[in-house]
């Protein structure tokens, strides 16, 4: 082996050359990736020990870098004699588990210019070769054993060094990388071909690359090699942290590339409940703190009255003398039972015995905001302390109810004259105990209801009974010589029984005895008592409880010597008195919640005697006729616990605020996938409002073509309106998405549900106002609902608004909706055939780019939207019908129905399978088109649109009339210099208006 000293003036000038290179190179910097170095032969202080054919060829020389470490390097330079042919062979490389393998040379070389003499035979390249085998070739064998080798490539300098430069001491290094592979074999030689350059191997660096072990995403990965070029990418598993979990059966995965880098991240790992993410590991949550789920990032501090005494806590236990209700989140504060209600008072009324509480919140609420009242009645004897006192039982009713009541008043009816009553109200909210209602946190009142006393039924004689009459007798409720003994008086009302609330009558008389004549015969007869007696104020007593009496029976041969003239004259009394009945309830009847689609006026009550019951249908209650939308809510709609609703993505925002899909899990039933409305924190009061309004519309509703409400969420922060989850979305979106995939049968087999679906809510007296295909649904097995309840115009002014590019109602409003702001099931059915239409034409625009103005116009003159394509003249027809402008022309939605039905059971054939079905012979072209709007000039046009500042351009531009603008494009616009976007929008708009109105002039209508 030579050295640097070497005699050669050839060789020490080619080795002071790299030798000098080789220490200003220093250590080269490794790429991004983690590099796995198979082989660096700077690294080695000893002799490399390659082996070298013939052996006056390559040959090893020795120096020092920077560090004054010992490097080796092999040089050749026989460019003076011809064909060369010199090989170097290093020792056997294991590839370990790299199958994409590099090999970097750092290399001097001399330009053969610079050498004298040397012109035929220097050459100023190298080839590199590689051998794969299983194990080490050994030393000493020719031409690598005589196997053939692989050739990577023919390596030439890009820089090559002279005399001169040598002299400048001019550093000329060449580096380059070439990568062979995949290999297949245990390990590989390289070796280098001479055949006649002056050349130096500074330095051979073989490596593989692999992605280097890292922490992401709270998951462990492991150092992984990469793949050869020609290989996917290599997906890895991560090892979640301490402390720390992924998602169940899906683990988080990475994928390590071809260059070593890691790519693709998938999943992640989420830090236990208890810790928290601190960089790449998870922290336990330090006293104070919890964390409740691996779903939330942080710990949060303990909510108001709890406390966490210990490293790692999931929840935080409440302080003493407060507690959390069963629906409570972890994260709410810990609160406590309220005080006693305050100022509780009372008024009596004497006719009828009423007793009516009302009372002042708690002055403490316990923190809490679901405050109830549960009274608790008493009857006391007339005389002796309270604490004989009893329960009232249950003939004594409460309104509107005895517990439960969120009002702060109640109403006692029924109570017994003569009697004292202690009443109890007690305040209750979530933490209170299942006996709050009888403990000492409540207010009471002792009310007295004054003189006489309650007959209980064994005190009440039947002293004759008749076919036609009974008589009774009673005791007298004063005794005899008492004060206002003589001035009693009682009424006796009496009816058929199992007829109370449809008729009663009514007699009154001084004396404790009562004949009650004109009964009927063998008929069971209800008789009640009270006693008034006068005195400072006239006062009237509750009934006694009812008796029953029933009558004898007559012989038959009075029943036929009735006279007819006293038949007709009882039947002629009992009409009118049914007759009088009627208009007295619908003179007074009054409730906090009308139902139907109006209300009337409210008149003051009075007190009946007779009482008629008229058995209806049910019908819709209407949200704006509610005093308290929520409790109405609560009365139609289940309430959910916010625990069992997961919300899973977003579905945009909605009227109110943001619109998830979630999952719903109630006990004992399956996961439910659902649509999750929810109000948003910043919503007005009339929002509110209006949220619940659309809760209590939809609670109403039990249709199998009508979205499902699975119920709400009103106790908490976020209300909630959970529905079924329709995937394929609006109706208009889904047909324009498979437009081509669906035959005109399959289009109409969407109508008959509903079809059906209006016919239940036009029955129950609910008219939509907003029906359109854009509120109709599309479940996963391609059922169509209705919804977008109570999204439509609410009167004229809001059905006619549009926009030159939007989506105006008034595309979808019937004539009369539009001119007088009259809606009904009628106008419901001229929206039905407009869905019809979009059904048909695959959620096209119905009237195309039509503005609201135009539309309106256009169908006050008679224009009516012509077939689809593919459209049976059957279904067309129907649609006409729906368009009647007389809204009694137009087909309920019964008939709309069963036409539909069998239309889908027997259509008719489509005679028009490939163009538009005829119109009729009059199309829109053959009258005046003077109902439209129209612009004098361009300039008005621009006007119309607020965008005058652009008259100077267009005219500049040579457009001065509107048919030539009618045909403007986006990059006309573009090349008048309109540079904001939104003024192209609304100018493109304007053009695609005029371009409307060209169609309708062409007859694309139909006249009716």
């Amino acid at each position: 082996m030579e050295t640097c000293a070497g005699p050669h003036p050839l060789r020490l000038f080619l080795c002071r050359m790299q030798l000098c290179l080789a220490l200003l190179l220093g250590p080269w910097r490794p790429g991004t990736a983690e590099e796995v170095i198979l082989l660096d032969s700077k690294a080695s202080q000893a002799e490399l020990g390659w082996t070298a054919l013939p052996s006056n060829g390559w040959e090893e020389i020795s120096g020092v870098d920077e560090h004054d470490r010992p490097i080796r390097t092999y040089q050749v330079c026989n460019v003076l004699e011809p064909n060369q042919d010199n090989w170097l062979q290093t020792g056997w490389i294991s590839r370990g588990r790299g199958q994409r393998i590099f090999v970097e040379l750092q290399f001097t070389l001399r330009d053969c210019s610079s050498i004298p003499g040397a012109a035929g035979t220097c050459k100023e390249t190298f080839n590199v070769y590689y051998l794969e085998t299983e194990a080490d070739l050994g030393r000493g064998r020719p031409r690598l054993g005589g196997s053939r080798p692989r050739k990577i490539d023919t390596i030439a300098a890009d820089e090559s060094f002279t005399q001169g430069d040598l002299g400048e001491r001019k550093m000329k290094l060449n580096t380059e990388v070439r990568e062979i592979g995949p290999l297949s074999r245990r390990g590989f030689h390289l070796a280098f071909q001479d055949v006649g350059a002056c050349v130096a191997l500074v330095s051979v660096r073989v490596y593989y690359k692999q992605c280097r072990a890292t922490v992401r995403g709270l998951a462990t990965f492991p150092a992984t090699a990469a793949e050869s070029a020609f290989s996917t990418l290599v997906e890895v598993a991560g090892t979640c942290v301490a402390h720390s979990e992924g998602e169940p059966g899906s683990p988080p995965r990475m994928h390590c590339g071809a260059d070593g880098e890691w790519l693709v991240p998938v999943g992640r790992c989420s830090c236990s409940a208890g810790f928290q993410e601190r960089g790449d590991f998870c922290e336990a949550c330090p006293p104070g703190f919890y964390k409740v789920s691996p779903r939330r990032p942080l710990c949060s501090p303990c909510p108001e009255h709890s406390r966490a005494l210990e490293n790692a806590s999931t929840f935080c236990v409440c302080q003493d003398s407060y507690a959390r209700s069963p629906t409570d989140p972890p994260s709410a504060s810990c609160t406590r039972p309220p005080s006693a209600p305050r100022d509780l008072q009372y008024s009596l009324s004497r006719s009828p015995l009423v007793l009516r509480l009302r009372w002042l919140p708690p002055a403490d609420s316990g923190g809490r905001s679901d405050v109830t009242y549960s009274l608790l009645c008493l009857r006391c004897g007339r005389e002796g302390p309270a604490g004989a006192c009893e329960p009232c039982g249950p003939r004594v009713a409460f309104l509107p109810r005895q517990a439960g009541l969120r009002e702060r008043a109640a109403t006692l009816l029924h109570l017994r004259p003569g009697a004292r009553y202690t009443v109890r109200v007690a305040a209750l909210n979530g933490v209170s105990g299942p006996a709050a209602a009888a403990g000492t946190t409540y207010a009471q009142v002792t009310v007295s209801t004054g003189p006489g006393a309650p007959w209980e039924e064994d005190e009440i004689r039947r002293d004759r009974v008749e076919p036609q009459s009974v008589s009774l007798s009673w005791r007298e409720p004063i005794p005899a010589g008492a004060p206002g003994a003589n001035d009693t008086e009682y009424e006796i009302r009496y009816y058929e029984k199992g007829q109370s609330e449809q008729t009663y009558s009514m007699v009154k008389t001084g004396a404790p005895t009562v004949t009650v004549t004109n009964l009927k015969p063998a008929t069971r007869y209800v008789f009640q008592i009270r006693a008034a007696s006068p005195g400072p104020s006239w006062e009237a007593q509750s009934f006694n409880p009812s008796i029953e009496v029933q009558t004898l029976g007559e012989a038959a041969s009075g029943s036929r010597d009735q006279s007819p003239a006293i038949v007709v004259t009882v039947v002629t009394i009992s009409a009118l008195l049914v007759l009088g009945s009627v208009m007295s309830v619908l003179a007074i009847w009054r409730r906090p919640c009308s139902y139907g689609k109006g209300g009337g006026d409210a008149h003051d009550e009075e007190e009946l005697y007779f009482h008629f019951k008229v058995p209806t249908r049910r019908t819709f209650l209407d949200p704006q006729s509610c005093g308290d939308l929520l409790q109405a809510v609560h009365l139609f709609a289940k309430e959910l616990d916010a625990k069992s609703v997961t919300l899973e993505r977003s579905l945009g925002g909605g009227r109110f605020g943001e619109l998830c899909c979630g999952c719903l899990q109630l006990p004992g039933r399956q996961e439910l996938l659902v649509a999750v409305h929810m109000l948003r924190d910043s919503a007005s009061d009339s929002q509110r409002l209006g949220f619940l309004a659309e809760a209590l519309t939809l609670g109403q509703f039990d249709h199998s073509h009508i979205v499902r409400l699975e119920g709400v969420v009103t106790r908490g922060s976020t209300l909630m309106i959970v529905t079924e989850y329709m995937s394929h979305g609006a109706l208009d979106g889904f047909l324009r998405r498979h437009e081509g995939q669906l035959v005109a049968g399959q289009l109409m087999g969407l109508l008959p549900g509903l079809a059906s679906a209006m016919k239940y809510l036009s029955e129950m007296g609910y008219v939509h106002r907003g029906l359109a295909a854009r509120h109709v649904l599309v479940s996963s097995d391609l059922v169509c609902k209705i919804s977008g309840f109570g999204r439509g115009p609410r009167d004229r002014s809001e059905a006619v608004y549009t926009t030159m590019s939007g989506r105006s109602p008034a595309l979808w409003a019937a004539p009369e909706t539009l001119q007088f702001g009259h809606f009904s099931s009628a106008s419901d059915v001229w929206s039905f055939g407009i869905i019809m239409w979009e059904v048909m034409a695959f959620g096209e625009r119905p009237y195309w780019d039509m503005s609201g103005q135009d539309v309106i116009k256009a169908v006050e003159d008679g224009f009516r939207l012509p077939p689809p394509r593919n459209c049976p003249n059957l279904l067309h027809r129907l649609m006409l019908d729906c368009w009647q402008k007389d809204p009694g022309e137009r087909p309920r939605f019964s008939q709309i129905h069963s036409i539909l039905s069998k239309m889908v059971q027997d259509p008719e054939p489509p005679k028009c399978a490939l163009t538009t079905c005829p119109r009729p012979p009059t199309p829109l072209a053959d009258r005046a088109f003077s109902t439209f709007p129209s612009f004098g000039s361009v300039g008005a046009w621009l006007e119309a649109l607020d965008l005058c500042r652009y008259k100077d351009s267009f005219a500049a531009a040579g457009y001065g009339s509107l048919e030539a603008v009618a045909e403007m494009t986006a990059q006309d616009l573009v090349s008048l210099g309109i540079s904001l976007a939104e003024h192209r929008e609304a100018l493109l708009s304007g053009i695609s208006a005029l371009q409307a109105r060209v169609l309708q002039l062409q007859g694309q209508g139909v006249q009716v």
